[in-house]
């Protein structure tokens, strides 16, 4: 029974994106960290940004997701920008760090709207650690630890106006593989095609507030695609509060203060509406924080 249990959970683990449609990781605050998505958002702003975020998914429930991630943005010359970025998303036994480099060029198509172009290059480093799942020591499936690397390239734009936005983008194009056995075992499980698709429309409701509600299309070859729908206000850009709904999945709530020394932190809170999860079992936590300068 126990082995059966582990088999089990490493076929979930492996295959998880055909129950939440997940097998990149999944965020609340995608809007406040960009550039793990979009390779546009590189240099999009007019300083430089570093951010670290930490989400810890289905809290309380053993060896369930956990996701860092550090990105730095920088604007360059010419209307270019570069960014880096790195995630680290450890569930159970599975283990992968991305890793990739961002270029972006924006063209000004009006004075209040610009269409920016960006490319992301880089890898995966993937490493299954088998001979920690606690099956049988003789047993050949668990024989050994499985690790590979995958080759990355993405693409993505970022139209963007004084009123609105649209961004369009995709992490990567190639199909890797995470896991791969001969004989009598699953020879691989490949990681699926993502695609994003979202934009927002911003409101101004006085001289310090705005409202931006929005939405968020996130595709995933072979799985349902998955739907958030958001609402923000900005309070002078100092704080900024809203709540996410991703359809059939989750209810969020987040936060972001901005301190006068340019540092910028964050909290999300999620709560599953989805009838996979108990309910005392399935809230997720999410925390950002960000440091600009020129």
């Amino acid at each position: 029974m126990k082995y059966f249990k582990i088999l089990s959970l490493i076929f979930t683990v492996l295959y998880i994106s055909k129950t939440e449609a997940q097998q990149d990781p999944n965020f609340t605050m995608y809007n406040f960290n960009m550039n793990i998505i979009n390779p546009a958002y590189a240099g999009a702003n007019e300083f430089t940004e570093i951010s670290l975020a930490y989400r810890s998914q289905w809290i309380g429930v053993p060896n369930a997701p956990e996701t860092q991630t550090l990105t730095y943005s920088q604007p360059l010359k010419n209307n270019m920008g570069i960014g880096v970025s790195i995630i680290n998303d450890k569930v159970f036994v599975l283990a992968e760090t991305d890793v990739a480099v961002d270029f972006s060029y924006k063209v000004q198509l009006t004075k209040n709207e610009s269409l920016t172009f960006g490319i992301k290059a880089g890898g995966a480093f993937t490493n299954i650690d088998l001979t920690n799942a606690g099956a049988p020591e003789l047993d050949p499936l668990f024989g050994s630890n499985e690790s590979a690397f995958n080759p990355q390239i993405g693409a993505g734009f970022h139209l963007k106006s004084q009123n609105y936005y649209i961004s369009i983008s995709t992490p990567n194009f190639l199909n890797g593989k995470r896991y791969e056995k001969d004989g009598n075992v699953p020879i691989a499980a490949l990681n699926a095609f993502h695609a994003y698709l979202g934009g927002g429309y911003i409101f101004t409701l006085n001289k310090s507030t705005t409202l931006t509600p929005g939405i968020m299309a996130r595709v995933v070859e072979g799985a349902p695609t998955s739907y958030d729908v958001f609402t923000t206000f900005d309070f002078n850009q100092r704080a900024t509060a809203g709540v996410n709904y991703r359809v059939d999945e989750s209810v969020s709530l987040y936060a972001l203060m901005s301190t006068k020394n340019n540092f910028r932190f964050g909290l999300g809170y999620d709560i599953s509406t989805s009838k996979l999860y108990d309910s005392n079992s399935a809230s997720s936590i999410e925390l950002i924080l960000k440091y600009k300068w020129n």
